[in-house]
């Protein structure tokens, strides 16, 4: 008997956890499910759904997820197109189950939650979909205990399990399909056959005859004289029939004017959050249509071969840079940095899916806001390749907007790209001309050019550079926001030429007329420790350390950054064992958070090995 599951409104968004443990978004049954035997196959261990595109292997994969979640099953749905998409759902299901601590860096936890499904005693379920590489999954299976894992991919005949293959309709299923979701009581034997008896190709038929109240052979009349050949466009290496795509064409014609459908076509077939897309009435009218699916209640998918299709119409990268553009936020992001996280995510799609002709102002600032937001979350590897590609793209692209390249050069140079250095002082002496070398412009593309030399090792450029930017305001009171940034570059500019003492007494002069700015005391920490006034140093760590911990938390960056400089400030002031143990926590947060590579991490690690050296 087919599985129904017709939707009528959209599904509920998962209220507050069960006791029950269920991760990851499970997509829901599609409208007139047939239950393929494949479903009846997965006993055994370790399953492996095989299939080409389009034959509804993630389907029978969510249905037999859904049925173990009725029987009471601990379920978890895992994205597994990358390494560290399986990763993140591992380290979700960790959560989940109490097994997560954020100083565990990720292979800890990975490890802890297989070593509990080998143990656990309950009946628990692992599904992996959408593997790309079957070798990325073999290290995650539990060895022993209850828990079976079911994997979805294009790949067969692997060693990894029991593989279960996923066919195409049978004749006599494909016209039980279209009988059953039409509700046309007749012949569609002709039909299925005409479509390939591919599951994809059917639903999408099935939908269109029911919205538009055609018989089946009106349907076929509409099919064979399409013009697939004008309308279409079939890639290299394609592994469908032309048949399917041309009944997703058919069935995306009602909705040819929707800019919801479209923008869908152009972010992640991962799924891309409800909350982004905002009208719950066209979505439901795309799911009854078969075009998306739900997944986790709270997430909609298009197929990639759907999205294709769509894609092959129109250039749709303009409506979706607009949309993803609306949901950009800007200041302190660390608090909001999942969400972010989750931006990045349709960023890339959007990014993925635009060629070279349809690369405009609006894509580009897209990217420049990922690049700003990665950095500002402590991932400057990432935020440095992407704003060096910003900057280049935008050159050859928007030479003529000047405005643009100015801000991307900005980002570029604030992330470390290389080969700024020209540019950045044209633009500090572009803006003495046009605003006056006493305006605050002029003192912020100093700051700029200052904090890019200081970012290349070039710091008797900097103190250069910002020395002068600051004349015109030495007899100034000080009462300006970019005035005191540019005395803390100027002081940092002076530590790393070896001018301590200089630093010290700018950092001093602006505390005096603004006590406790963390980031001020954190600079002047440095200059203590460069003059060998370790209590001080010691003393002033202490403070920002504690500062950052209570208006950021104890996992951000710049309470992370303070926490590596207070424990050298410790080691330097006669407790190591203290330093020690403050450098231990630091860098397994660190390395949870930003991998083993990043920069506190290093940092940290280094200030150790100096420790256990001395």
């Amino acid at each position: 008997m087919p599985v129904r599951a017709e939707h009528r409104e959209l599904p509920a968004v998962p209220a507050d956890p069960v006791d029950q443990v269920v991760t990851g978004a499970i997509p829901e049954p599609s409208l007139h499910f047939q239950t393929p035997a494949a479903l009846d196959l997965l006993n055994e261990r370790v399953c492996v759904v095989t299939g080409p595109r389009g034959v509804g292997k993630t389907q029978v994969a969510a249905a037999y997820a859904k049925r173990r979640e009725r029987d009471g099953w601990l379920v978890a749905w895992i994205a597994a197109e990358t390494p560290a998409l399986i990763e993140a759902g591992m380290v979700e299901l960790a959560d989940a189950l109490g097994l997560y601590r954020p100083e565990d860096p990720t292979g800890l936890v990975v490890a802890r939650v297989r070593n509990h499904l080998r143990a656990r005693t309950g009946p628990a379920l692992l599904v992996f979909d959408n593997a790309e590489s079957l070798d990325e999954i073999r290290p995650h299976l539990p060895t022993g205990g209850t828990c079976q894992v079911v994997v979805t991919s294009t790949v067969r005949g692997s060693e990894l399990g029991v593989d279960v293959p996923v066919e195409l309709f049978s004749p006599e299923a494909s016209s039980r399909f279209l009988r059953e979701a039409t509700g046309i009581d007749a012949d569609a034997s002709e039909l299925a056959a005409e479509l390939g008896h591919l599951p994809l190709a059917l639903a999408q038929a099935a939908s269109r005859i029911r919205r538009s109240s055609w018989s089946f052979a009106r349907y076929l009349e509409e099919f064979r004289t399409f013009p697939a050949v004008e309308n279409l466009v079939r890639h290299n290496g394609d592994r469908h029939p032309l048949s399917a795509a041309t009944a997703i064409r058919l069935a995306l014609e009602p909705f040819r004017d929707s800019e919801l459908v479209h923008v869908l076509s152009v972010l992640s077939p991962d799924g891309v959050p409800r909350r982004l897309l905002g009208d719950d009435g066209a979505l439901v009218d795309l799911h009854e249509a078969s075009l998306v699916e739900f997944a986790g209640g709270s997430a909609v998918r298009m197929h990639r071969l759907v999205q294709r299709v769509i894609r092959d119409q129109g250039d749709w990268v303009a409506l979706g840079a607009k949309l993803l553009l609306d949901h950009c936020e800007f200041g302190d992001l660390w608090p909001r940095r999942h969400s972010g996280d989750e931006l990045v995510r349709q960023i890339e799609a959007l990014w993925a899916n635009t060629d070279e002709r349809q690369v405009t102002k609006p894509v580009l600032l897209l990217r420049m806001w990922e690049a700003g937001f990665l950095g500002s979350t402590a991932r400057s590897t990432q935020a440095c390749a992407i704003a060096e590609e910003v900057y280049a793209v935008g050159l050859a692209r928007l030479g003529d907007d000047v405005d643009f390249l100015l801000a991307a050069r900005q980002v570029a140079a604030m992330t470390g790209s290389e080969d700024l250095l020209d540019r950045l002082r044209g633009d500090l002496a572009d803006s003495r001309v046009e605003y006056g070398a006493d305006h605050p412009a002029a003192l912020g593309s100093a700051r700029v050019l200052g904090q890019y030399c200081l970012r290349t090792g070039q710091a008797p450029e900097a103190v250069a550079v910002l020395e002068s930017a600051l004349e015109p305001w030495r007899d100034r009171p000080l009462d300006d926001d970019v005035h005191f940034g540019a005395l803390d570059d100027l002081a940092h500019a002076y530590s790393l030429a070896g001018r301590a003492e200089d630093a010290v007494t700018v950092l001093e002069q602006s505390l005096a007329a603004r006590p406790g700015v963390l980031y001020t005391l954190s600079v002047l920490g440095v200059a203590y420790g460069m003059l060998n006034r370790f209590e001080d140093q010691r003393r002033v760590c202490e403070e920002v350390w504690d500062g950052y911990r209570r208006t950021e938390g104890p996992d951000h960056p710049l309470t992370l950054f303070a926490g590596g400089k207070l424990g050298t400030a410790l080691f330097m002031a006669g407790e190591p064992e203290l330093a020690r143990s403050l450098l231990l926590v630091v860098c397994a947060i660190a390395t949870e958070l930003f991998g083993p590579d990043h920069l506190i991490v290093t940092t940290a690690r280094g200030a150790l090995q100096i420790i256990r050296d001395a």
